[in-house]
């Protein structure tokens, strides 16, 4: 950690042990602890909440495209290239174990101001028209960034909460739906909405907010008592609440005559709020007393001895009896017994596990995941949901171009902001977990989530596929259902892959995952690029001395092929709960006996 970061958490702690000087030694720690944890998670929101960058790709692309004099085909390459950057996410994996943190953001930082920086000079024409393989390069650094950012963010909040790691992912994870109504609103601000200042913030926002990171940003470990887990909970509910308040102000921005300079101003400042409000939880933590809390920890009645070492040791003239020392030879006795035998199994263990393969839910290292048949499995569910609505979200602008509406910036936030509620509502299965209902209740597998949320992306697809898309209904209905369930997908997928494949390489592990959003970004959006200048051929406009498609054939079989696509995907769903459904069980019964 840098030295600023090290005097900022100093501080905090002066003043947390200022505030509790009447209380226990434990008691500090444990307000330290929560309020370094609460700090960090926020500040992993608040990367999430700029991550977005590529959210806002459609709002520019068309510009691009004309700056460039490119077809539809090169510019589809273009997002598929910012996808292609996800290939080498496992990298910052690997960065992430090995550099720390503010390295790791730096390199993030850097990425992003070549990317994204080169791209503004070229679009204000600062600098002459690049060579397609060059934007090609810069789209892929640029998407490179984003996996840095969010290999911080996802460890940030796994680690310091692991026993709440599906709300926690999902939580943070929640808020990069916030990224383009965030960078819409200061376009809005900044330029009335031209279409090269959003590159300007694709650069500038996340560096202003990485260097904040590094400062505060680091993972606390600590082993947490009962009554700690029940506090985690209650602020994991207030936190919820937060977010959920947080997403309805970003879609009222779709509604609110917000069109002035003022306005926008306004309606940013009270999302800047909304950002800052979670500072309470970690503050109450820091400066609040529980009493519950109290009760586990509160034990110590001198720093030296502990009541249990007086009432073992002392008889009642202050000497040990015979029967005492009996009973403690005899218990030192069945302890070394004990522990031989223990040793012997952690060997035998150890052995078996160097011969075999390891099992669901043990830890697995590059080799192992890839010689892994549910890792294959679990790789093309995703790539028959995430990846597809992801596609979707990418192709917007030129889509809504297809049918006829030339201002596209109420869908993009409207896609952005559902995927919020569908990242906070991947947190689902945790919730049912904490509140069910009997103790012979069995979990669902949380893979068996993610073909829930596929079923209605496939039923938005054929919607616009077989119905009118040009009405507005039909548009806002079906992009509102693919937003929600493409953000519950991708935010899911977090926490299955370090339950299946463990935490320890858990950075590596789930940017393999993710590489399949490149590969589905190049088969899907090719296909979609081919389809689309096949329609334009026959049926196009001429427009700037390029043929335009305008129609519901330029992408109604492409719909046709996303909605089979998610189907075939619930399918292969299926299988991998069956195959995960045993793993879940036990670490249902492992939580029930820690209870």
């Amino acid at each position: 950690m840098s030295n600023r970061g090290k005097s900022f958490w100093i501080f905090l702690l002066f003043l947390v042990n200022k505030n509790t000087m009447g209380g226990k030694k434990s008691e500090h720690c444990y307000n330290a602890v929560a309020m370094k944890r609460w700090i960090c998670f926020i500040v992993a929101v608040w990367l999430q909440s700029i991550n977005g960058t590529n959210s806002v790709f459609s709002d520019y692309s068309s510009d691009l495209k004309k700056v460039m004099g490119i077809n539809q085909i090169k510019l589809n390459s273009l997002a598929v290239a910012s996808d292609l950057g996800k290939i080498m996410g496992w990298v910052s994996g690997v960065g992430c174990m090995l550099l720390p943190t503010w390295a790791v953001l730096g390199i993030a930082m850097s990425l992003g101001i070549v990317g994204y920086g080169v791209q503004w000079l070229m679009m204000t024409q600062i600098i002459p028209p690049l060579a397609f393989w060059q934007v090609y390069m810069l789209c892929f650094l640029a998407g490179n960034s984003i996996c840095w950012f969010n290999t911080v963010s996802f460890r940030a909040a796994i680690e310091n909460f692991p026993s709440n790691r599906g709300i926690a992912s999902g939580l943070s994870t929640s808020y990069s739906g916030l990224s383009a109504v965030i960078y819409t609103c200061f376009s809005s601000i900044m330029s009335k909405g031209q279409s090269s200042s959003y590159l300007l913030l694709n650069f500038l926002v996340p560096s202003i907010v990485a260097i904040i990171s590094a400062i505060l940003l680091h993972v606390c470990e600590s082993k947490k008592a009962n009554e700690e887990e029940k506090v985690d909970k209650k602020n994991m509910i207030l936190f919820t609440l937060i977010a959920i308040t947080t997403a309805v102000c970003s879609i009222l921005y779709e509604f609110l005559p917000l069109r002035n300079t003022e306005g926008q101003g306004i309606y940013m400042s009270v999302l800047f709020m909304l950002l800052l409000v979670p500072l309470y939880i970690p503050l109450k933590s820091a400066f609040g007393h529980t009493t519950k809390t109290k009760k586990v920890i509160n034990y110590n009645s001198s720093p030296r001895k502990s009541p249990r070492t007086s009432l073992e040791i002392k008889g009642g003239n202050g000497t040990k009896s015979t029967d005492e020392e009996k009973s403690e030879k005899n218990s030192k006795l069945i302890a070394e017994t004990t522990n031989s035998h223990t040793i012997i199994d952690i060997d035998t263990q150890k052995k078996a596990k160097k011969k075999s393969v390891p099992l669901l839910g043990e830890e697995h290292g590059i080799m192992d995941l890839l010689a892994s048949l549910d890792f294959w499995l679990y790789y093309f569910v995703y790539f028959c949901g995430g990846t597809v609505g992801l596609v979707y979200i990418n192709n917007l602008g030129q889509i809504l171009q297809s049918l006829g509406y030339t201002k596209n910036l109420i869908l993009v936030s409207l896609v952005s902001s559902f995927g919020f509620f569908g990242r906070i509502a991947s947190g689902i299965p945790d919730y049912i977990q904490q509140w069910r209902l009997t103790k012979d209740w069995r979990p669902i597998p949380r893979p068996a989530w993610i073909g829930i949320w596929m079923v209605p992306m496939a039923v938005a697809f054929f919607m616009m596929a077989l119905l009118n898309p040009r009405s507005m209904g039909v548009l806002y209905v079906s992009t509102a259902i693919v937003g929600l369930s493409s953000g519950a997908i991708t935010t899911i997928a977090i926490p299955v892959s370090s339950e299946l494949f463990g935490l320890e390489h858990f950075g590596v592990n789930h940017n393999i995952l993710i590489t399949n959003i490149a590969l589905g970004s190049i088969l899907f959006g090719e296909i979609a690029g081919v389809i689309y200048d096949k329609s334009s051929s026959t049926q196009g406009i001429e427009a700037g001395g390029r043929l335009l498609c305008v129609g519901r054939q330029c992408y109604g079989k492409t719909f046709l092929l996303w909605g089979g696509v998610c189907s075939f995907g619930v399918l292969l769903c299926v299988i991998l709960c069956v195959r995960t459904r045993e793993l879940y069980i036990s670490m249902h019964r492992q939580s029930q006996n820690q209870n």
